[in-house]
């Protein structure tokens, strides 16, 4: 691992978290669209670049809005990126040839967002107005012109659904973001089926913007750390299966020495680790980063503890191939 573009390939498992495309469908979508052509390792396996990895997230993205994987196969990743653009946009009858215009209402939004709106990030964004109650926004004379109303409301009840379309109506807004504390379930389903997106308290940034539609700007290419190169690693294999370690944590030893069974009973809490780090939810790349990092290092721990029991068995004698075969 001493060039770039070494550095730059990641493994499918590693492709399956970062972009939510499981395995199975990568590989049935490059078989059939030709998405992506990744290069292969020595042992055979598939090797995909950054670049592979930023398209594939476009595309699942667009497959997700309802875009048919064939329609959208063949276009470059600045088409996919603008597509992208548009089906977040133009679908929601938002303009997509300038800023967003957004009015806040609430108590601690306008003041939890301050910063994020100021910042590079809310360049597609553009604040036209603050309110700290509903009231205040109603009486603004003339009333704002609003793609996006966020609302923030510390509870939902019975009447917030009709408050909540009165101050839509008001300002002409084509997308209405409700933040809540604590609401009643039925009032959510009302607000969701009306076309009212909702979201509990705390909420992110991020979160507000890809459900006002604003489409996020492209990141800059990070350098590969000591946690992205877990994501090219592959975990050794498990020198035993899980029935001859449970038969190591019993077997009689020669002398009076328990470290077989201590040793199987480490190796089966780490493989337990090493499935749950592997299962874990990522939220972006710097999740899905640290998880590869934890999996494989957790893996590489199990492979020296498989290593030491496997010492111990032979200067002990023990065989755990001699066991029925179900048991394996």
């Amino acid at each position: 691992m001493t060039t770039e573009k070494h550095l730059s390939n990641y493994r499918i498992g590693a492709v399956s978290r970062l972009t939510g495309i499981p395995p199975d469908t990568l590989r049935v979508w490059e078989r059939r669209y030709d998405l992506v052509r990744p290069l292969r390792s020595e042992g055979g396996g598939r090797l995909y670049s950054q670049e592979d990895v930023t398209r594939l997230s476009v595309i699942k993205r667009l497959v997700d809005s309802g875009h048919a994987i064939g329609t959208i196969a063949e276009l470059s990743l600045e088409q996919l990126h603008q597509r992208l653009a548009e089906s977040r946009l133009t679908d929601r009858g938002l303009p997509a040839s300038r800023p967003l215009r957004l009015a806040i209402v609430g108590a601690t939004l306008p003041q939890r967002l301050r910063a994020d709106l100021e910042s590079e990030l809310g360049k597609a964004i553009e604040p036209v107005g603050s309110y700290q109650r509903r009231e205040d926004l109603l009486k603004a004379e003339p009333a704002p012109d609003v793609d996006v109303l966020l609302v923030e409301l510390p509870m939902l009840d019975g009447g917030s659904a009709a408050d909540i379309r009165k101050l839509t109506s008001h300002c002409g807004a084509s997308r209405t973001l409700v933040v809540f504390g604590f609401g009643n379930s039925d009032v959510v389903v009302q607000l969701e089926r009306s076309g009212i997106v909702t979201l509990r308290f705390p909420v992110t940034w991020e979160e507000i913007r890809l459900l006002a539609g604003a489409e996020a700007p492209r990141p800059t290419p990070k350098e590969t750390t000591d946690l992205d190169a877990g994501l090219m690693e592959e975990p050794p294999d498990r020198l035993y299966d899980v029935g001859q370690l449970a038969r190591a944590a019993v077997t009689s030893t020669a002398i009076k020495c328990e470290c077989p069974h201590h040793l199987a009973d480490l190796i089966l809490s780490l493989c337990h680790f090493e499935e749950y780090s592997a299962r874990c939810e990522n939220q972006n790349r710097d999740d899905a980063a640290l998880h590869a990092y934890l999996h494989v290092t957790t893996a590489k721990a199990r492979n020296l503890m498989e290593q030491a029991l496997q010492k111990v068995i032979e200067v002990e004698g023990i065989h755990l191939d001699e066991m029925p075969s179900e048991e394996r």
